[in-house]
């Protein structure tokens, strides 16, 4: 089953204002309400990230691979970097 939607952003998550508003809907400009994004979410994604890791208790954490001489250390290394997404620190 192939499902082909035609979604546009909201102008609450982005702040170009040439973006055409739905019919019927509200501008973002009379929601009365405090806002915590008001540029939109683009250029407050650092803060976005943050509270949401603060509220869930999200904390970085570093993995240190040891071993003998040719065990496959930088092999797994570069793997579980490349999986995850994350930086590979590795020294030579």
């Amino acid at each position: 089953m192939l499902l082909n939607i035609k979604a546009k952003p909201s102008s609450l998550f982005v702040a170009d204002e040439t973006l055409e508003a739905e019919e019927g809907a509200e501008p973002a400009g009379d929601v009365d309400f405090p806002w915590h994004c008001k540029a939109g979410l683009h250029s407050n994604i650092q803060l976005v990230k943050d509270e949401f890791c603060k509220e869930r208790g999200l904390k970085p954490f570093k993995i240190s691979l040891t071993g003998k001489p040719c065990t496959g250390k930088s092999h797994f290394s570069k793997q579980l970097a490349a999986h995850y997404n994350v930086p590979h620190i590795f020294t030579e």
